[in-house]
């Protein structure tokens, strides 16, 4: 007998069962009293609305964040090593740091990697001035992923970069470091529900643990392991890095009671950490506000449909891999990257965009290519993006064929700030651009006090009429890909 994520064992269980079966006063009694507790569960933290206490920690948390709308994703580890080849075995494309699991390589062969990882160009000033070259606000490292290892100091496990390598540094420490120094966020990736290098128990939904060298684990295995180690070094990276952010990956192998734990402890030790939501599954939340996190992770390289109406964010990668692939040149260019950040922002999201360094320590070098093409761009454009939230639509698509002839046809995204709306173009207006959204018949409130675009200082002109606004366009392209038009209001 058990509510949700709560279970009932040993003494109060057998008195229970005793007063059931020989009273039926006594089962009314018990019945009542389940319920009751039942009920304090649920609105102590097990599917709660949040208090306004609650709400206003939560804002004033996740502002930052809310702000920041761009990040840096690091998906370092042992996998960098064979970089998509293991052995004859070469993969072209996919997540090359998944290699453990895909070529179901034992524990005890794949450790022999931690003595062989020495990186030693590695520079974590150098990776954070390209993410500021980027734009970006903040940075998220993976410090242990599905494969077990940790990338920092642990007094829990000899396992990680410090003890089992001969590089011996605390790169998680230095980056944390860097990071305070140039004034960016840090935070700390962690696999809390997949470990290849422990047995954790096959019971779950995808079946993606390690069962080629733990063919008899059981849940058990899972429930010491999360007790007495992933809960335990969460808690280590809050005491010893204190991140501002907490970027869980898992796979529903925690009960409720697991995830309510962890939860707190995290709000004990560091109350303004940002949460995402794949601390309770990597599946879209049924709830919004989702419980016991502060923004939803969307799937790898996944933008939604349209804004949540909550924080949100989406993790990108470059290619098709988000470790390290010296086989995988399948490279999304950097114009793909700010079309999909314009339309990510435009539904009040964030673009956590991955680079996957080498075992040497290197960013690649077409990664560093297109973020510094994709921060040019954000030296002219990204008012248009920081600190900006949602307007009325996030969009209109491109209506090639209609019109007057004169306007030209392609795709934006708007953003707002107080009282100016910023409308990004994708691509370059030859002709005059017509605004549909923001025609008198589908904004009779709107009225506009001036016109310009962002990084021209060339005078534009705006005429709006019941089809929509109509804006000049200036003779000189400001930047490349993407150009935004701001729109000051009364």
């Amino acid at each position: 007998m058990a509510t949700p994520g709560l279970q009932v064992t040993g003494l109060p269980l057998t008195v229970a069962r005793f007063l059931w079966q020989n009273s039926r006063t006594m089962k009314k009694t018990l019945l009542l009293f389940i319920l009751v507790i039942a009920s304090v569960l649920f609105n102590t933290g097990f599917g709660a609305e949040p208090s306004a206490a609650e709400q206003a920690a939560r804002e004033a948390r996740i502002k930052w964040f809310r702000d920041a709308k761009f990040g840096m994703f690091i998906h370092w580890g042992l996998y960098s090593i064979p970089g998509g080849t293991w052995k004859d075995k070469v993969h072209k494309s996919g997540y090359s740091e998944w290699m453990m699991f895909s070529e179901k390589i034992p524990v005890k062969e794949y450790e022999q990697l931690a003595g062989k990882f020495n990186p030693v160009k590695f520079d974590a000033t150098a990776w954070v001035a390209v993410a500021r070259k980027a734009g970006m606000k903040y940075m998220v490292l993976t410090t242990k992923h599905h494969e077990g290892f940790s990338m920092f100091k642990s007094k829990l496990t000899p396992y990680n970069i410090v003890d089992a390598t001969p590089f011996k540094r605390d790169a998680t420490g230095e980056l944390v470091d860097a990071c305070r120094k140039a004034g960016l966020r840090f935070g700390c990736y962690y696999s809390v529900d997949r470990d290849w290098y422990r047995p954790q128990g096959p019971g779950n939904n995808y079946k993606q643990n390690n069962r080629w060298d733990y063919p008899d684990s059981k849940k058990e295995d899972f429930d010491k392991y999360f007790k007495e180690f992933a809960k335990p070094q969460v808690e280590e990276l809050l005491s010893n890095y204190r991140p501002d952010l907490l970027w869980f990956d898992e796979i529903d192998m925690k009960t409720d009671a697991q995830v309510e734990e962890l939860y707190q402890s995290i709000r004990k030790l560091r109350p303004d950490c940002v949460i995402n939501s794949r601390i309770q599954g990597c599946r879209f939340p049924s709830k919004i506000p989702p419980p016991h996190c502060d923004y939803i992770t969307s799937g790898d390289n996944e933008i939604l449909e349209k804004a949540p109406g909550f924080e949100w964010e989406n993790p990108g990668s470059m290619n098709t891999s988000y470790g390290y692939n010296q086989n995988d040149h399948n490279w999304v260019s950097a114009q793909e990257i700010i079309f999909r950040l314009a339309d990510i922002v435009s539904k009040g999201g964030n673009y956590l965009l991955n680079v996957g360094p080498t075992s040497e320590g290197i960013i690649p070098q077409p990664s560093i290519d297109r973020l510094v093409e994709v921060g040019a761009w954000m030296d002219i454009n990204g008012e248009a993006i920081y600190g900006t939230s949602v307007w009325k639509v996030h969009g209109e698509k491109a209506d090639p064929g209609k019109g007057d002839g004169k306007a030209a046809a392609f795709n934006m995204h708007f953003t707002a700030k107080g009282k100016t709306i910023y409308v990004i173009c994708l691509g370059w207006p030859e002709k005059e651009v017509l605004v549909k959204s923001l025609g008198r018949k589908e904004t009779p409130a709107v009225e506009i006090k001036s016109v310009s675009m962002l990084g021209s200082g060339e005078e534009i002109k705006g005429s709006q009429g019941d089809g929509g606004l109509a804006l000049t366009v200036p003779k000189e392209k400001p930047c490349k890909y993407a150009f935004v038009y701001k729109l000051e209001l009364r």
